[in-house]
């Protein structure tokens, strides 16, 4: 089998803090046992629970500051090793990743700080995190430009990973609270909006993650087919997408045996 026709893997918000090691080995577990089918690995972010690319951080010293990550980055940089591609698109609990991977663990990572067009067999494919498909949420919107910027990442490499990550676990708290602590037990209809829209623009497909809901929706149009798919969450579902070459899309779970 060479490389073209290997599966594309797509997976989403794992939000990894370091202190659940059995969810992360299980996840570990997953990734080698795909390793031989798969050409792509695609993390459509929130990966971990925070993650920042600081600068001149080196992870074989004691004070890096994601050092209960390393089984995970190694697991990723493993796969690099044997070829896989892997694709990471920023969530809203990632940032300033650009070069993160190469200057820490050398291996070559796409970053994707949004969004990504994708010619998938003959399908034109939106990908992305997910955070943005509702445009109603303009406080969410300003707070995120206001985060991401050049300015913001400064500060934050100013005050050092302790206080970033201390902030940061607060905010998430506080989003956790806000966002899922009550959420509903049906997927958000914002998202099936969202991917409409990107349909409208002439892409066939969408795939997004953020809502932690696993989701699969067809739609008819003027005789042709579209899907969006949520890849959902690996906290949770253990859910995940498969692209087998030429043009076979499915939702999947990963039972570990």
């Amino acid at each position: 089998m060479n490389q073209i026709e290997k599966d594309w893997l797509f997976v989403s918000d794992a939000h990894f803090t370091g202190r659940e090691s059995g969810e992360m080995e299980a996840f570990l577990r997953f990734l080698d046992s795909e390793k031989e089918r798969i050409s792509h690995l695609v993390i459509l972010g929130d990966l971990f629970e925070f993650l920042f690319g600081f600068k001149k951080i080196d992870p074989n010293e004691k004070t890096f500051p994601f050092i209960e990550y390393l089984p995970i980055l190694k697991g990723l940089r493993d796969l690099s090793r044997q070829g896989i591609r892997i694709k990471y698109f920023e969530g809203n609990h990632d940032f300033f990743l650009l070069s993160f991977f190469s200057e820490c663990f050398g291996m070559d990572v796409e970053v994707y700080p949004e969004k990504n067009e994708e010619r998938l067999g003959e399908k034109k494919v939106w990908i992305s995190h997910g955070d943005l498909s509702n445009p109603k949420l303009w406080r969410y919107r300003f707070f995120r430009r206001l985060i991401r910027n050049r300015w913001t990442y400064g500060l934050i490499e100013l005050v050092g990973p302790k206080i970033s990550r201390r902030v940061a676990r607060w905010l998430s708290q506080r989003s956790y609270q806000k966002n899922h602590a009550s959420m509903t037990p049906y997927p958000p209809p914002e998202f099936k909006a969202f991917a409409h829209q990107k349909f409208l623009e002439g892409f066939d497909i969408v795939i997004l993650g953020h809502s932690h809901f696993p989701e699969e929706v067809e739609e008819q149009m003027n005789g042709r087919r579209y899907l969006y798919y949520n890849v959902g969450d690996w906290m949770e579902h253990r859910s995940f997408l498969r692209f087998t070459p030429p043009d076979r899309f499915k939702l999947e779970t990963w039972k570990d045996e």
